[in-house]
C-alpha cells in the first residue's frame, strides 16, 4: 500500500505542472515520455536502492527515511514558474517532473518494498496525471488554486519520518 500511495504523490507534481503550463503542441509525445521516465527511472532506482542498502546495510532505514523527507523539502521548496521555459522540449520536461520517481524507488529499493507495484502505479497515475492536465485543462480550475504540491511534500516527509522511527 505504501508504494501506490507514494506513486501518486510523486506523480502529483508533474499534474500541478502541467496544468498550469499551457503546452499546446506535443502533448502526446509529452504524455508518452512523462509515462516511460516515470516507469523506467524506478526501475532503475530500485537497483540503486538494493546495492545501497547491501552496503550501508545498519543505515538502511535510516537513510531512506531521510531521503524521503529531503524529496518533500524540495517539493515544497519547488516552484511550478520554474517549468514555464521547458514546456518547448518534452523530454527535458519530462525528465524534469519524473525525477521524483527515481528518488523514492532509491529509498524503496532499501527497504525491499515491491518494485513492480511501485512502478505500475507510478506508471499508470503520471499517464493519467498527464492526460488530465494537458487535455481537461479549462475544466479542472479548481485545482489550480490548490497546494498540491505542498501537500505532496508534506506527505512525503512524514513517511519518510515513520520510515526513520521504524528502523
Amino acid at each position: 500500500m505504501e508504494e501506490i500511495i507514494a506513486a501518486a504523490i510523486t506523480t502529483i507534481d508533474l499534474f500541478v505542472i502541467y496544468l498550469l503550463l499551457n503546452v499546446k503542441e506535443r502533448r502526446v509525445v509529452l504524455v508518452l515520455w512523462t509515462t516511460f521516465l516515470n516507469i523506467a527511472f524506478p526501475f532503475i532506482g530500485y537497483y540503486i536502492g538494493q546495492w545501497s542498502s547491501y552496503f550501508f546495510y545498519e543505515w538502511t532505514t535510516l537513510l531512506s527515511g531521510f531521503l524521503l523527507c529531503l524529496i518533500g523539502v524540495h517539493m515544497l521548496l519547488e516552484k511550478e514558474e520554474d517549468f514555464q521555459m521547458f514546456q518547448r522540449y518534452p523530454l527535458y520536461l519530462a525528465c524534469l517532473v519524473s525525477f521524483d520517481a527515481l528518488s523514492v524507488s532509491i529509498t524503496f529499493g532499501m527497504l525491499q518494498l515491491q518494485q513492480s507495484l511501485f512502478i505500475t502505479a507510478s506508471g499508470l497515475f503520471s499517464f493519467i496525471f498527464s492526460i488530465a492536465a494537458l487535455y481537461f485543462r479549462q475544466k479542472l480550475t479548481f485545482f489550480k488554486n490548490l497546494p498540491m504540491t505542498s501537500i505532496a511534500g508534506v506527505v512525503l516527509i512524514l513517511i519518510g519520518i515513520v520510515a526513520m522511527y521504524k528502523g
